[in-house]
């Protein structure tokens, strides 16, 4: 089968890599895609039909994007001769993935809701495609080898997001929590304090706060994005939502670091722009 990623970034290119290990070409468009994209599509020998027209031979697309882009990518999608399977594994809520398959499904375009759990899938059994919809057990089948582990949940759009949101909420919720709680500690002057006191009573609460300011803040453009739509799946199961919209605003204070590398972030700098 043809395959088409929307778009190689870190996470896509290894979704990229499982379907070219089980045994499907791969297309991509290059028209837009920064430098860092574009080495990492020919890292995996990726097609470049450089133009979103021309992904009309693909029989799936599989969109992998920020989600405050995920409905004009579909929307551009639909507009194109494509008539095959598009799947959307972004962190959108049920309602965003409805809205989309409402959009494709005019243009006759069948829909598959996902939302992967975990890291890009480098590593066998670190990260989950969980994935629903009436053609669901077809893309499980798809990837018949690699690294990516995927799981069909049934036939309901918008079940597949309700996981990666519920899942997304404690990972990086937990996470925009912890890295506000120390920020407040440092700017009323009790960080060190509070410091010995996590050492006799929450011995890894340290460890997730340096891990968090490391490995999350050069992502934080991305969540701040998630978080809305985690709120709005909240809001809409009628759940107090408003803890997400302030782990946004974390997470958009954070935005600037986007492209710094772990080793370029310390704890102190994370907190002083929180604190700003």
């Amino acid at each position: 089968m043809i395959a088409s990623i929307l778009h190689p970034g870190e996470m896509g290119i290894s979704v990229a890599a499982a379907a070219v290990q089980s045994g499907h070409s791969v297309l991509w468009v290059s028209d837009g895609r920064s430098d860092k994209t574009k080495k990492r599509a020919e890292s995996l020998k990726l097609k470049d039909v450089e133009k979103l027209s021309e992904l009309a031979e693909s029989d799936v697309i599989f969109s992998i994007c920020p989600p405050q882009v995920a409905i004009e990518t579909a929307t551009s999608v639909s507009a194109t001769d494509f008539k095959g399977l598009y799947v959307d594994a972004n962190a959108g809520s049920p309602e965003t993935k409805k809205l989309i398959s409402e959009i494709l499904n005019k243009n006759n375009i069948d829909f598959v809701d996902a939302g992967i759990v975990g890291p890009p899938a480098n590593f066998e059994g670190s990260t989950r495609m969980y994935v629903s919809g009436e053609r669901s057990e077809e893309v499980e089948d798809f990837f018949s080898n690699g690294l990516l582990d995927v799981r069909s949940i049934g036939s309901e759009i918008g079940k597949a997001a309700s996981l990666k949101i519920a899942y997304g909420a404690w990972t990086k919720g937990s996470s925009a929590l912890i890295l506000a709680v120390r920020a407040m500690a440092k700017s009323s002057g009790v960080e060190k304090e509070l410091i010995e006191e996590w050492k006799l009573s929450q011995p890894s609460a340290e460890s997730l706060t340096l891990l968090s300011a490391s490995l999350n803040s050069p992502k934080a453009w991305r969540f701040v994005s998630e978080m809305q739509e985690i709120s709005k799946t909240f809001e809409a199961e009628n759940i107090p939502s408003a803890f997400w919209e302030a782990a946004a605003e974390i997470y958009a204070r954070l935005s600037k670091f986007k492209d710094f590398s772990e080793d370029q972030l310390d704890i102190d700098t994370v907190l002083e722009k929180l604190i700003e």
